[in-house]
């Protein structure tokens, strides 16, 4: 009996050289997937930026073409005094402004 007991002594686990190939072969398999999802990812990430940054320049175009419709009304010297007699209530020099109270 004592000498099958020496015989089932500890045997470290040595992988053959196949097993080292297909776990390297795997590893670099796992890398480069990862890589290639990462990848698509940033990918994705940039193009919704890009429709972001494409909503936003077309809202900047609208309200260019708001403000200049603006500027274009505020160089009309009829435009002016209209919205000066009707927002703030002003006359011109020799004017009188009659303010009528309903009782």
């Amino acid at each position: 009996m004592r000498n099958q007991r020496r015989d089932r002594r500890f045997v470290p686990f040595r992988p053959s050289r196949r097993t080292i190939l297909a776990a390297t072969i795997l590893a670099l398999g796992c890398l480069l997937l990862a890589l290639f999802v990462g990848r698509q990812l940033e990918i994705a990430r940039r193009e919704r930026t890009l429709r972001d940054l494409e909503v936003a320049h077309v809202d900047a175009l609208c309200e260019q073409d708001v403000l200049r419709a603006r500027l274009t009304e505020a160089d009309d010297a009829e435009a002016v005094e209209t919205l000066a007699r009707e927002r703030l209530g002003l006359v011109m020099p020799g004017e009188e402004k009659v303010i009528f109270v309903e009782e």
